[in-house]
């Protein structure tokens, strides 16, 4: 194979994953089926739910299965892995520290990404699980830059749970404008970006017509897509 082949750590959820491979194919300029780029998914739903490991740490922790994963995807012939989860690189060390291939950083890109395309940013609103807002980890990422993050309140921290748990999650219908709403609101709090910090909630964002998706809201998964294509690429 003349490719580098892509593993997507999966399952983490479901839909998610499907979208990140539809999205890597989208952003692929390729011609014909053998101008793709070769992916191996491991979709495993069964791996512990994230946030409720980081918020209780008495839960099951998610961690050993997805460096199991992570051997297996190497083992098959991945030449570097994509995590289909914000919440789960909270974990990153333990997962990258199993394989001897790279594993991208969806919150390290995603933060690259936006300071990269507008390097006048000094604040930027973060859509999440609690779990990701609580680990501190897309903060640091951003404060490495010099940039402040600003999360939602309560209220729309629970209408963002609502929309990742009671919705995507439940393969349970939902509106994109409830996501763009809590955007502007975060927008409102002299934010110069938002970031879409959830990869379920990039189902959602992928669901707004482009028309309507403003060029301040970045969307991690779509971020973690064209990283993808390009190591491929170059």
């Amino acid at each position: 194979m003349d490719k580098p082949v892509l593993g997507i750590l999966g399952g983490v959820g479901p839909l998610a994953t499907a979208l990140l491979m539809r999205m890597v194919i989208e952003k692929t300029p390729a011609r014909t089926d053998q101008e793709n780029i070769p992916m191996i998914v491991f979709n495993d739903p069964q791996i512990p739910d994230r946030t409720a490991h980081i918020l209780d740490r008495t839960k099951p922790d998610p961690l050993p299965e997805m460096a199991k994963v992570a051997r297996w995807l190497q083992d098959a012939g991945a030449d570097y892995i994509a995590i289909a989860c914000n919440t789960a690189h909270f974990y990153y060390d333990g997962i990258a520290g199993v394989v001897d291939v790279p594993v991208l950083n969806i919150m390290d890109e995603t933060a690259q990404a936006v300071c990269a395309s507008a390097p006048e940013v000094t604040r930027v609103g973060l859509m999440a699980t609690e779990g990701t807002v609580a680990s501190g980890v897309f903060e640091s990422c951003f404060a490495e830059r010099g940039v402040q993050l600003v999360v939602p309140n309560a209220r729309d921290q629970r209408l963002l749970n609502e929309l990742i748990y009671g919705q995507v999650k439940a393969n349970r219908p939902y509106h994109p404008v409830d996501l763009l709403n809590i955007a502007r609101r975060l927008r409102g709090q002299r934010c110069d970006a938002v970031v879409v910090g959830c990869t379920e909630l990039s189902v959602i964002n992928h669901d707004l017509p482009s028309v309507e998706r403003p060029a301040w809201l970045y969307d991690s998964l779509d971020i973690l897509a064209t990283r993808c294509v390009e190591i491929a690429k170059g």
